[in-house]
């Protein structure tokens, strides 16, 4: 009776195996090879630029330089710096020596830097200008770390030897690349942290495997080696690991800007005519309402792939009608199960879904009282089964039992429900609903619609604790330069179009909403805010 109500992600490519007997190690070195001079990234700032050629040395310099380090294959290296063209080769190199990746926010503090490496315990750290002071205050609290490696010129260290990236390069290229197996990790990426600390996800060469195969395939991301990509995502999160795995394989050009400006980032698309954009939600909101996109030739752009966060079909449809012509496609996925899950195939529109399952996975939708299988159409908690299921959070295998049960079933923690056709919705966060006199109500379903409003530009809704209710849905709204609307005209439009459990009780102005780098609205925070007003 349960297998009935199982998803399985089919796959219409019948090309073969792209790893045929090769491990991965093997498998990525080809196909950066078979793109020799082609320009890989370019700094997006400076116009510095790097051919696939260029970085596959550096990345065999950089790999035999790690050795003379003594880091031993298995043992963990650390990356803290912004986008940059150093990030990739460093990246490769970890796969070419066999040491475990690890790369962190370049905006955490040294508390949550330790926290953070404490988890991982690199034996080297790479580091920029940027995140040096933050890196070498948190070194007396750091165990086993032997050196830290300086992209650009910084002040001595006193406690630890500081390298200079310049002088790793003076080595030679290793010649015998390890040999990876597929079961041992190659990479641990911090989770978004959103309703928590941090925890440090563990992903196997399987589990790269699986992500390259779905991104190669023709109904996935479809990538082509003329395409132009932004490389504006954060490298350390899964989201921007991921584009850029992608972007070696295909043989296309990156690129990359440190960080979000609004000048600079049309300006960038514009200059170098960005084919896709791999955006999270608060971008695409830009996107759609932002007075300074008209002034911009972003024609170029045919395709947008968005992920990280739950994004409206309003959102969708404006940035549809600014930018004539481009495709819009909704994915979602998490750290933990290798970046994706789902994505929208290139053939269909149904704007407010997240596509279907990926080739090779299973899901389920459990009821989140029972947790027993529910039939299509019913909301419940999304898990999911196969190669995209992370190994475990790193030294918490506590946390890691409760997040894969014993079956292997990943449990998300996400609510949604897949329709006839196989296609998923997300809904919201388990942790998130509001709980309003027994019923569940998704801030999700209510930021959309605030979102639809003229003269919003961003919102947030969270419960407030109340006696009798339970909680009371409040919004947190952030308003477009010169509007004039009122608290009394937004609980006005967003109630005359939802059910009375689900009416905005109350409305909150605030100069910005509080998000993690990959878009998701730190919700923790304002609810810490709200109980200090209570």
């Amino acid at each position: 009776m349960e297998d009935e109500y199982i998803i399985v992600g089919e796959s219409n490519d019948s090309s073969p195996d792209i790893f045929g007997q090769s491990n991965f190690c093997e498998y990525i070195s080809s196909r950066i090879n078979g793109h020799g001079e082609k320009i890989f990234q370019i700094d997006g700032i400076s116009g510095r630029s790097q051919t696939y050629k260029d970085t596959f040395n550096q990345s065999k310099i950089i790999a035999n330089s790690l050795l003379h380090l003594g880091v031993l294959p298995g043992e963990t290296i650390a990356v803290s710096c912004e986008n940059r063209l150093e990030y990739s080769n460093v990246m490769l190199a970890s796969v070419f020596a066999g040491a475990v990746f690890t790369p962190i926010n370049p905006t955490y503090s040294p508390d949550e830097i330790v926290h953070a490496l404490n988890i991982s315990r690199p034996r080297v750290i790479f580091c920029s200008a940027f995140t040096y002071s933050n890196i070498s205050a948190s070194l007396p609290r750091l165990q086993g770390v032997f050196h830290v490696v300086a992209f650009d010129e910084v002040p001595p260290l006193k406690s630890k030897s500081l390298v200079k990236f310049n002088m790793l390069l003076q080595n030679t290229p290793m010649e015998n690349l390890y040999q990876t197996k597929d079961n041992e990790i190659a990479v641990i990426l911090t989770s978004s942290g959103t309703t928590g600390l941090p925890k440090g996800v563990m992903l196997s060469y399987s589990n790269l495997k699986y992500f390259c195969r779905h991104s190669v395939n023709r109904s996935a991301l479809s990538l082509q080696a003329s395409d132009v990509l932004l490389g504006l995502l954060p490298l350390y999160h899964g989201y921007g690991y991921g584009m850029m795995l992608a972007s070696l394989q295909t043989g296309l050009k990156v690129v990359l800007l440190p960080k979000f400006e609004e000048k600079l980032f049309l300006s960038t698309i514009e200059k170098y005519k960005i084919t896709r954009l791999f955006l999270v939600p608060p971008l695409m909101v830009f996107l759609s309402k932002h007075p300074l996109v008209a002034h911009y030739d972003l024609s170029s752009v045919h395709q947008i792939v968005c992920g990280a966060a739950p994004l409206s079909k309003e959102v969708i449809a404006e940035v549809s009608a600014r930018l004539s012509g481009v495709k819009v496609r909704q994915g979602y996925g998490m750290t933990e199960s290798s970046v994706v899950m789902t994505l929208m195939p290139p053939y269909f529109n149904k704007p407010d879904s997240v596509g279907r399952l990926s080739a090779g996975i299973k899901a389920k939708i459990l009821d989140l009282e029972t947790g027993k299988p529910l039939p299509r159409g019913q909301q419940g908690e999304i898990v999911v089964q196969g190669p995209c299921v992370m190994v475990g959070y790193c030294r918490d295998p506590e946390a890691t039992r409760q997040a894969v049960d014993a079956h292997g079933w990943l449990h998300t923690g996400d609510v949604g429900y897949v329709d006839s056709e196989g296609f998923f919705y997300i809904v919201d966060r388990i942790k998130e609903l509001i709980k309003y006199k027994g019923y569940q109500v998704a801030p999700a379903e209510l930021e959309s619609i605030l979102l639809g409003l003229t003269g919003v530009r961003d919102a947030a809704v969270i419960g407030q604790p109340d006696l009798e209710a339970g909680e009371l849905p409040v919004a947190y709204v952030v308003l477009q330069p010169n509007s004039t609307l009122r608290e009394t005209d937004i609980i006005k439009y967003v109630n005359g179009k939802v059910s009375p459990h689900k009416r905005l009780r109350g409305v909150r102005f605030v100069e910005e909403l509080p998000r993690n780098p990959s878009g998701k609205i730190l919700r923790r925070l304002l609810r810490t805010a709200m109980k200090s007003k209570l």
